[in-house]
């Protein structure tokens, strides 16, 4: 018995060893030798045998402005359960905004490798329409849906990704816009705000999560932009607070419904400048002007993130392998999925972890 017990922890811890060394950095590179001058150098070399490494559900953003995505997608096809093209926003009186975006021949072309549910994000809403919406839910909501569904009918998407603020908000919406794609096996993402501090458990908290899983198929969280605030920056996604967010929502039937944001952009902090997002090519282009390429990149063990310090002053705090990869071991351990923000904003090696 206790012999059998051995082999059964010797089994789990050789399954815990594998499935982590599968994301173990490529092309003779380690995580302890990221440096400018090795991004500069391997950024490009990618693995196109599409084989899905990460053992998670993965879902991509791209966007129309980092037209890149639209590659990537192409190139790792197989590695992303979901695509969501940011196409369409919603706006004040439900005026659909971004279907001249949609691209049906990039969509049957990355069908084969994934779902395609585009983003339809509420935008322009102010106070007063938000009271109208929710007060006169039973005339407005169907209104909603059925706008909604007619998109998704004329362009067979196979769901959508909603991003309208606190969900909680909208029930009836919520449901009934889960029934329509639902009828017709169609699957609807919901877009989560991130715990930043207690008041937002009013609006989002393990019961609600817990009664919106049962309409929601998946739930994207936006765990970044956590020092976007600060005047001084500082990490983008610190890991405890990743966990955080992991644990105070979901629980162990409903956990693999959430994909947790990972950021695919560096932010750079300057005391004289606003925060800037930056692609990570611009922060290549940066390495090559004014950064030392042979020092390693600045390791900061409490959040588990790198930075850099750029030769103007600014400090530049950015996804790596490393980085990526912790939060990927994170994932896998808690049994959540990943939503990357977004994909045309990465490097192209960064997705040879996934």
């Amino acid at each position: 018995m206790q012999y059998a017990a051995l082999l059964l922890a010797a089994s789990c811890f050789i399954h815990w060893v594998v499935a982590h060394d599968a994301h173990q950095v490529p092309f003779g590179l380690t995580i302890e030798n990221e440096t400018p001058e090795s991004m500069l150098q391997h950024h490009e070399d990618v693995d196109t045998t599409h084989e899905k490494k990460f053992s998670g559900e993965t879902l991509a953003y791209v966007t129309p402005w980092n037209n890149h995505g639209y590659d990537v997608v192409k190139i790792f096809k197989g590695k992303f359960d979901y695509i969501s093209p940011v196409w369409y926003y919603i706006e004040p009186e439900f005026k659909m905004v971004g279907e001249h975006d949609v691209d049906k021949g990039w969509m049957d072309e990355v069908k084969q490798g994934g779902k395609v549910v585009p983003r339809f994000q509420f935008r322009g809403w102010d106070v007063t329409h938000y009271q109208s919406f929710v007060s006169d839910a039973k005339t407005q909501a169907p209104k909603l849906v059925e706008k909604i569904m007619h998109q998704v009918k004329e362009y067979e998407f196979d769901g959508i990704v909603l991003e309208c603020g606190y969900p909680s908000f909208f029930p009836l919406f919520i449901q009934l816009l889960s029934q329509e794609l639902h009828q017709l096996s169609k699957e609807l993402i919901v877009v989560l705000p991130p715990f930043r501090s207690d008041e937002q458990k009013a609006y989002l908290n393990a019961d609600i999560f817990a009664a919106l899983a049962r309409l929601v198929d998946r739930f994207s969280i936006m765990t970044y932009d956590y020092s976007s605030h600060l005047p001084a920056g500082g990490p983008s996604s610190p890991i405890d607070w990743v966990i955080d967010n992991i644990e105070a929502l979901t629980n162990d039937e409903n956990r693999h419904q959430l994909l947790v944001g990972l950021n695919m952009y560096a932010m750079a902090y300057h005391e004289h400048k606003l925060p800037q997002a930056m692609v990570l090519k611009s922060v290549l282009d940066e390495f090559k002007d004014s950064v030392e390429e042979d020092e390693p990149l600045e390791w900061d063990k409490e959040s588990q993130e790198h930075y850099v310090k750029d030769a103007d002053g600014s400090t530049i705090w950015l996804p790596t392998l490393k980085s990526i990869g912790e939060r990927i071991h994170i994932a896998e351990d808690y049994g959540v999925g990943l939503a990357l923000w977004e994909v045309g904003q990465g490097l192209d090696y960064f997705y040879n972890l996934f």
